[in-house]
């Protein structure tokens, strides 16, 4: 009997959690009303409040490098993963579970540090760590983070409510991240190509802006709360893995097209010197860089003039349309680039980051 061997690369990440999606779908518990496929899973508790339910992994080596990330930065990127997810479905935070695999290279007081900063991030909100648990890792530090949030029934946001006429919105700029990550990059290659000399000095003057949003991100919890209180929100979603691939995650949720004007995609002007530095089109480091944990979200058109009387940095970058799921970018010089898949990066694929 022949055994089927397939490798996990052939499908990739998205494809992978497909087919955890078919098997989990074959069975249901009337209390579980979202499950796999959104930022979060929705549970029903109580008549005036749904439980949600996200979870994170963090892994050295893949997730984040030790060499130009404190245990301080990570404590508190950790938590801000989690958090965004929250965020996404514009609930609130309430608790956490974080677990740990430990590497022998580590100090007592380098777990401290990251816990400290984990609790601190999470404390904003008034979310408390209440469990987890600690392994030994002959592999790197692992980090998984379970958060536990409520939300009221008519203030959850979807995935799958876009509708064709939305307005699609976002927080903040993109890309910035991205550029952040650029940076760090090329210094580390330095001290590397240098011969990693006691003495070395990594060139970050200039840079904050950038570095600050790749190591130390804020998640959206507040501004998606006002934004929900406010507004009715059709659907949501974090970005995490790039604007391209965030959005065609709610295409393919809601059955929907998205038409974008990259006149309109928010870029920060470090963003756009870092691109230049590195002669590559910033625009790239927004669709496709992720880690930015900004808000996409859509709304009616009738609605859209709310947004000015909220505080927070919100604009319109394009459209929801009818049709098959897929995300188009109308470009400066009028080309149109569409993207029928996820064109960031995914884990398990044979593919590299920008």
């Amino acid at each position: 009997m022949e055994i089927k061997f397939t490798p996990i690369s052939n499908v990739g990440e998205f494809g992978l959690i497909e087919k955890f999606s078919s098997t989990a779908l074959r069975f249901s518990n009337p209390n579980v009303i979202q499950t796999i496929g959104d930022d979060a899973a929705i549970l029903k508790t109580t008549a005036d409040k749904l439980t949600v339910v996200t979870t994170d992994i963090l892994i050295q080596g893949v997730h984040f490098d030790m060499s130009y990330t404190s245990m301080r930065h990570l404590g508190r990127k950790a938590a801000v993963a989690n958090l965004s997810d929250i965020a996404a479905m514009s609930a609130l935070p309430t608790a956490a579970f974080v677990s740990l695999g430990i590497h022998s290279n580590l100090s007592v007081e380098m777990i401290e540090e990251f816990y400290d900063a984990l609790a601190d991030e999470l404390g904003k909100y008034q979310c408390v760590i209440a469990g987890g648990d600690t392994s030994a890792s002959p592999v790197g530090f692992v980090v998984s983070i379970t958060i536990v949030g409520e939300v009221e029934p008519d203030r959850r946001v979807l995935r799958s409510g876009a509708k064709g006429g939305d307005v699609v919105c976002v927080t903040g700029d993109l890309g910035r991240s991205h550029a952040g990550l650029k940076i760090l990059q090329r210094e580390k290659n330095r001290y590397v190509e240098a011969g990693q000399p006691a003495d070395f000095s990594p060139n970050f003057d200039g840079y904050d802006d950038a570095l600050q949003k790749h190591l130390l991100p804020e998640a959206r919890v507040t501004l998606s709360r006002n934004l929900s209180e406010k507004i009715r929100l059709h659907s949501m979603i974090d970005v995490s893995d790039g604007l391209v691939s965030d959005m065609m995650h709610i295409c393919k949720a809601s059955g929907v097209a998205a038409e974008l004007d990259e006149e309109f995609i928010p870029i920060d002007p470090i963003t756009r010197k870092i691109g230049d530095e590195f002669k590559e089109d910033p625009l790239r480091y927004a669709l496709y860089g992720g880690e930015d944990y900004e808000l996409v979200f859509t709304i009616s058109e009738e609605d859209f003039s709310k947004l000015y009387s909220l505080e927070g940095n919100v604009r319109a970058i394009g459209r929801v349309k009818a049709g098959d799921p897929k995300v188009s970018i109308k470009r400066a010089d009028g080309k149109v680039e569409v993207y029928n898949d996820f064109p960031s990066y995914q884990h398990f694929k044979r593919q590299s980051r920008l």
